[in-house]
């Protein structure tokens, strides 16, 4: 049997709906974490995407240094 055009609207609207109200129950078990737990792996995160960017810019600038020397000399 062939459904109709509002038919087949209805079932994905109810579809959706559905998706929707099992997504907000499964949304609200979520064990969020505090404030100071988020503040906490902010704080490692940045300090380490510092870290990181030194490191980077160091070994960027002693290559640079290096292939400047070569290529000069």
């Amino acid at each position: 049997m062939v459904a109709t055009v509002p038919q087949a609207m209805k079932e994905s609207i109810d579809s959706a709906r559905s998706f929707l109200q099992e997504a907000w129950a499964e949304f609200r078990k979520v064990q969020w974490p505090a404030r100071k737990e988020v503040r906490a792996a902010t704080l490692v995160v940045l300090s380490l995407v510092i870290l990181i960017a030194l490191y980077l810019f160091a070994v960027d600038w002693m290559l640079s240094w290096l292939f400047q020397i070569f290529l000069e000399g």
